[in-house]
């Protein structure tokens, strides 16, 4: 009879190929560092792609510069990330996340070098029609519970600088970029009120109407054609909020601070700490 040509493993196998305990094996694919797949419940790795991850441990180390955002950058955490919210595995992603802040990411480069990228990498596949639409939601969802669980941790303890409103205009649909956000002001110290994305533009205006302490109104824009309905929201909202409420914009539609005023922003919020800087008015770097 032929030779049956074995072409994956068990993690069983692998531990034993890699002379590793088998839980070694398995962190090794939870955290992205050897590719593998789930079939019927169980995790099989590539012969070619062990033989690939064991080449990479045994073969010596090059003395070679330090990357441009030193370890971080070298580990392709974004990359990483990503195959575990393609595979759908959710504990390997909160692992990633976990080795990713004892590396030495905070929680802005773990959002927006880490997360960040990966979403988008999602995003612009499914457009190309390499994802099927639920596997796109599927990674939003996994994310959005991990950032429930991550941002916990950096909660800001002390007085609060004053409240935030963040929102998404209607024909908004993805408020992950909005929570991202969010999270990232509450770690500053700022109380966030969250309305989400699609809002329509009395909406927001009655989101607005009696905060405590309101500083400002942020609208996150993603969509070009959501800049009509953004406009909308911001002349609503400047009926009902005082003179000095700052009103920012900012998002992937909006591309300038020509943008930002064309639809009646005070100022334009190009990233998330540029917005910081600007509610603590501080130096826009």
């Amino acid at each position: 009879m032929p030779k049956v040509v074995q072409t994956s493993l068990s993690l069983h196998e692998v531990a034993r190929r890699l002379k590793v305990h088998y839980m070694t094996a398995y962190r090794y694919v939870r955290s992205g560092r050897l590719p593998a797949q789930q079939r019927d419940g169980e995790w099989r790795v590539a012969v070619a792609d062990l033989e690939a991850f064991s080449s990479k441990r045994t073969r010596p180390a090059r003395t070679q510069k330090p990357a441009k955002h030193g370890s971080r950058a070298a580990a392709d955490w974004a990359g990483r990330f990503e195959t575990c919210l393609l595979a759908g595995d959710e504990m390997g992603a909160e692992h990633l996340l976990d080795d990713a802040l004892a590396s030495g990411h905070d929680l802005f480069s773990l959002y927006l070098d880490v997360v960040s990228p990966a979403l988008v990498s999602i995003g612009e596949r499914w457009q190309r029609g390499k994802l099927e639409i639920h596997e796109e939601h599927r990674a939003s969802t996994i994310v959005a519970r991990l950032f429930a669980r991550v941002s916990a941790r950096f909660a800001h303890r002390g007085p609060s600088r004053g409240t935030v409103v963040i929102g998404g205009p209607s024909g908004e649909r993805h408020g992950l970029a909005i929570t991202m956000v969010a999270d990232l002001l509450r770690s500053r110290g700022w109380n966030v009120s969250d309305i989400g994305p699609d809002v329509p533009a009395n909406a927001f205006a009655q989101a607005v109407k009696r905060v405590d302490q309101l500083r400002a109104v942020c609208i996150g824009v993603t969509l070009r054609e959501s800049l009509n309905a953004a406009r909308e929201s911001i002349t609503a909202v400047k009926t009902v909020v005082a003179a000095d409420v700052m009103v920012y914009a900012g998002g992937a539609a909006i591309d300038s601070a020509v943008t930002a005023a064309s639809i009646g922003a005070d100022e334009w919020a190009r990233d998330p700490r540029t917005l910081l800087a600007l509610l603590a008015n501080e130096p826009v770097e």
